[in-house]
């Protein structure tokens, strides 16, 4: 749906027309749009001080490291066989589907991964957990069972053949 007169984004299908969660939806419009609140990005509006991740200690945090570049990212990706090396949250949704993953509610995975790193790093800022792929992954797991409830029975086993790719730990 698109209001009269108003530009067509570019990102507007990729958030919007899923199964995903409204908040999680919602998290993805911010983060297409870079405006998450990274560290990068409350350092511009002297919220904090330094940038610099709480996940790997050794650059600054905006979106696209966050997601994609902070080693503790990129081993998420790497885990399930994607290709990362010139991906951007603001053209999120070109990231190519590996073999092997369905390309039926593809958008819905890259919505839950984004999702996930993006919440196990606020439970390493915000509860001092340490950084734990396998905590990732069990939260990974949990909810795209929780999402696929929301798609058509038969479609749900779409989501048990990315909880087989993730890895168990």
């Amino acid at each position: 749906m698109t209001t009269l007169g108003a530009p067509t984004s570019p990102f507007s299908t990729f958030v919007w027309e899923n199964k995903t969660p409204p908040r999680v939806q919602f998290f993805t419009w911010l983060l297409v749009q870079e405006r998450i609140q990274c560290r990068a990005n409350l350092v511009v509006k002297n919220v904090i001080d330094s940038a610099t991740c709480a996940l790997c200690q050794a650059a600054d945090e905006d979106c696209n490291h966050l997601l994609f570049s902070c080693p503790f990212a990129a081993k998420v990706w790497q885990d399930i066989g994607f290709q990362i090396d010139e991906a951007e949250v603001s053209t999120l949704w070109s990231i190519q589907r590996p073999g092997g993953i369905p390309a039926k509610h593809y958008h819905t995975l890259l919505h839950l991964l984004c999702w996930h790193i993006w919440k196990h790093r606020n439970d390493v800022v915000f509860n001092s957990l340490p950084a734990s792929h396998a905590r990732l992954w069990q939260a990974c797991k949990e909810d795209a069972r929780l999402w696929s409830q929301r798609w058509p029975a038969v479609d749900r086993v779409i989501a048990d053949s990315w909880c087989s790719r993730f890895p168990i730990m």
